[in-house]
């Protein structure tokens, strides 16, 4: 496998990633952030284009398929540079703000004890699970609501904070503080619609009763407190090893190509400025002291029990050597309502079955088991994905992030 590449996909125009509603609605509405399988197609289209064109074989088309591609991660681009001034992760679901919407109380959710008597189960095709807990505040949860609209975007360094990395002035971010939700991220990507008109072949005329919307997503991000004309530019960050067909190399290039729904265009470049996110040395330190930790899911992950992975009681999927040794048996969970995802097959030339996948930001209380190197385990695993299907794994459903299992949770 050669060596790793990391990409920054810009929409020119407002992205469509298609909700599934039928074109005979007369619309085209866009999903709040792109899937991965849709970046992974996008991605390995590109690698096998020649001039422009897909230019690969029916017969290499399975090769093709198992170029792994992972991704997307938000990134935020420095002010009048192409370069990465810093990634965001979405916001993790065990994080919950109350109060305002410019200064909130952060609280944290963590396994609790189960009454007496109590049992966890609802997950599909399991019975009762005597080995969940539930996950709770520590104390009383304040008496407001949780905010309706809170940043559905981490900056990077503000969700490692949260995941146990030490700030640099203090120690990581810490339940029941005070926040102004500015500093932590980003709200969700702002919508574009638009009116279109349907155009007479080789006429230039619009054909009556033909109108349609489209409602896409526009990668800019508003500067808080310097007015509504001052956006910062958003982009999508891919890692993919490229592959091998025959005599021939498959590897992303820069270009200007098309990306999801209308065919509308963005431009795919190598990212610059902030390196890809890596394990903060804290964390897998105290990972291997505790053996337990938090799985983050920063892409929606596909699992065979709907909301909990049927790996859990054994090895992650996709590990190989000393890092297989090591059981990862899941103790709570802090998954929100399935996300639903289809597609096209081009191939077969039909829709894709549509799967129930954890929300990106989806958090996993794990135990590692006494045997096998939780060391390795920590580097095997930041940030691969933990999806339980190899097809999903590939297109870089279920990226995951490690965070401690805090103390007293």
């Amino acid at each position: 496998m050669s060596a790793e590449t990391f990409f920054l996909i810009e929409p020119r125009d407002p992205l469509i990633a298609r909700d599934g509603r039928p074109a005979a609605l007369g619309a085209f509405v866009s999903l709040p952030f792109p899937p991965p399988g849709m970046l992974a197609g996008a991605a390995r289209t590109r690698m096998a284009s020649i001039d422009g064109s897909f230019a690969c074989a029916e017969g290499d088309l399975d090769r093709l398929l198992e170029i792994p591609v992972h991704g997307p991660l938000l990134g935020e681009l420095a002010e009048g540079s192409d370069e990465v001034a810093s990634w965001l992760a979405p916001a993790p679901r065990d994080a919950v703000l109350f109060g305002e919407a410019d200064l909130a109380l952060l609280r944290r959710l963590a396994p609790r004890a189960l009454p007496g008597g109590g049992q966890v189960g609802g997950f599909r095709g399991r019975g009762v699970l005597e080995d969940l807990s539930l996950a709770g505040f520590a104390d009383a949860e304040p008496d407001e609501k949780p905010l309706s609209h809170p940043p559905a975007f981490w900056r990077w360094e503000r969700f490692a904070h949260w995941l146990g990395a030490p700030a640099d002035s203090n120690g990581p971010l810490q339940d029941g503080e005070l926040i102004e939700t500015a500093t932590l991220g980003l709200g969700r990507i702002q919508r574009e619609p638009r009116s279109h008109l349907a155009l007479e072949p080789g006429e230039r005329v619009g054909m009556d009763g033909f109108l349609f919307e489209t409602d896409g997503l526009r990668f800019l991000a508003a500067v808080p407190g310097a007015g509504k004309l001052a956006v910062r530019r958003l982009a999508l960050g891919l890692r993919t090893p490229g592959g091998q067909i025959g005599e021939r190399s498959l590897a992303l290039t820069t270009e200007l190509a098309p990306l999801g729904g209308e065919r509308r265009l963005a431009r795919w470049r190598p990212a610059t400025g902030a390196p890809w996110p890596t394990l903060p040395p804290e964390i897998r330190a105290r990972v291997i002291a505790e053996r337990r930790a938090r799985i983050v899911l920063l892409t929606p992950g596909e699992f065979s029990a709907g909301s909990l992975p049927g790996w859990s009681g054994g090895p992650l999927p996709g590990l190989l050597g000393e890092v297989a040794k090591v059981a990862v048996t899941v103790r709570a969970a802090c998954v929100p309502r399935a996300e639903v995802v289809s597609g096209w097959d081009l191939r077969l030339g039909q829709a894709k079955p549509s799967r129930r996948l954890a929300p990106a930001g989806s958090v996993y209380w794990v135990e590692l088991g006494e045997t096998g190197d939780a060391g390795a385990w920590c580097d095997a695993l930041w940030p691969q994905p933990v999806s339980d299907p190899e097809r999903a794994r590939l297109d870089g459903y279920g990226l995951a992030a490690i965070g401690v299992w805090e103390e007293g949770s």
